[in-house]
Formats: C-alpha cells, sequence, structure tokens
C-alpha cells in the first residue's frame, strides 16, 4: 500500500546525516517535500523512529540546508527519513526543489494544498 504524499525527484547531493551522537557522510539519493533517501558511505547504526538532522549541501547554495528528521526505515548503508520541518526549512527546501523538479505543476500543488491547504489524508501524488 502506497503512503507517500509527495512525489520524489532523483537529486544527488553531499550530505551529512546525524543520529544517535554519530555523522555519517554520504549523498542524498532522492528527495520530496516530506523526505529523503540518503545513502552512507559505511553501514549505520539507526532504528526506525530515531531522530536525526539531515545536512545537504546543493552546489549553489551559499550555506547548507539543516533539517531535523525522524529515521523511517534503514538498511545497511541507506536510510529513509521523514522531515521535521521549521517554517523556514520548508520554504528553503521548497526553493531547492522547484529548481530540480521535472513536474513544476506537481509540487505546486503539493506545496500548497497538500501541505499549506486542506490537505487530505487520502490523497496520493506517487
Amino acid at each position: 500500500m502506497e503512503l507517500r504524499r509527495f512525489h520524489r525527484m532523483t537529486y544527488t547531493a553531499p550530505a551529512l546525516l546525524t543520529c544517535n551522537n554519530l555523522t555519517y557522510e554520504g549523498r542524498l539519493g532522492n528527495i520530496s517535500l516530506q523526505g529523503a533517501l540518503v545513502s552512507a558511505n559505511e553501514g549505520l547504526m539507526v532504528t526506525p523512529g530515531d531522530r536525526c538532522t539531515v545536512e545537504i549541501h546543493p552546489e549553489d547554495a551559499e550555506k547548507p540546508l539543516l533539517m531535523y528528521a525522524e529515521v523511517i526505515h534503514s538498511f545497511y548503508s541507506m536510510v529513509g527519513v521523514k522531515f521535521l520541518l521549521t517554517e523556514e526549512e520548508e520554504e528553503r527546501l521548497y526553493l531547492l526543489l522547484q529548481g530540480i523538479t521535472p513536474e513544476p505543476d506537481k509540487l505546486k500543488h503539493e506545496w500548497e494544498h497538500v501541505l499549506h491547504g486542506d490537505g487530505q489524508q487520502g490523497e496520493s501524488s506517487a
């Protein structure tokens, strides 16, 4: 059963994942307004439910995007996280995604109606 409400975009950028007082270097595999898949350069010692930070280093950004997240699933060196964003982080992420999405109308719909509108739980954009 598909639970995602946000479409994923392929986006590879350097990333740091800090969880349980350990920092892992890696890369993003994909990203959405709700979360991301991070591939680390080594095995991860994380479990679903762990709180962590994800630091993304976009090539054209002056400063990295640092976001709190929750581990949803993990397997050896890969982890799927759900973002726990402040309003400012959410806006920075949206601006980043605007520059990489192949589906700008879908992204705008997710931003306006799902995140900031009446966003029905049953909607799916996958």
